[in-house]
């Protein structure tokens, strides 16, 4: 290989790796694959809790969606580019009018900030299917 496509190939390399990191808001592999469990987890459990009226369970997904980041909230409009995304502190005050313990869910709201944001600012997680019906969360880097 001459030096110029040695050249080329990290030239492309370097960018392609720069670009994964950016678009994962420098999350490392694993650290995006841990809050992506959380967020799946966390909708559903949070879906159920709903369902059941079960505040332990809606508390337990503030808490893991306030450690996993931003959520976009299925099906709610975008606005100004930006999306809706769930409310951490909300859903800490929902699991409370569902009988969850007062302290617990007190600490959890306080993981939240007033707008319903959560630890990261860099970007958020929404969910995408594809023309085959495959889903997944995907994390969007602003």
């Amino acid at each position: 290989m001459t030096a110029f496509r040695k050249m080329l190939v990290l030239a492309f390399a370097a960018g392609l790796g720069s670009t994964t990191l950016a678009f994962a808001g420098g999350m490392t592999p694993e650290q995006q694959a841990d809050a992506r469990t959380k967020v799946e987890t966390a909708v559903a459990l949070a879906n159920i809790a709903k369902a059941d009226k079960d505040g332990e369970a809606m508390l337990v997904a503030a808490r893991l969606l306030a450690q996993a980041g931003p959520v976009a909230e299925q099906g709610a409009k975008v606005k100004d580019g930006k999306p809706t995304l769930m409310d951490t502190g909300k859903m800490a005050k929902m699991a409370k009018d569902m009988g969850a313990d007062a302290k617990k869910a007190d600490a959890v709201a306080s993981m939240a900030t007033s707008n319903g944001e959560t630890a990261r600012s860099d970007g958020y997680w929404y969910y995408s299917c594809d023309s085959y019906n495959n889903c997944q969360w995907i994390y969007a880097g602003y």
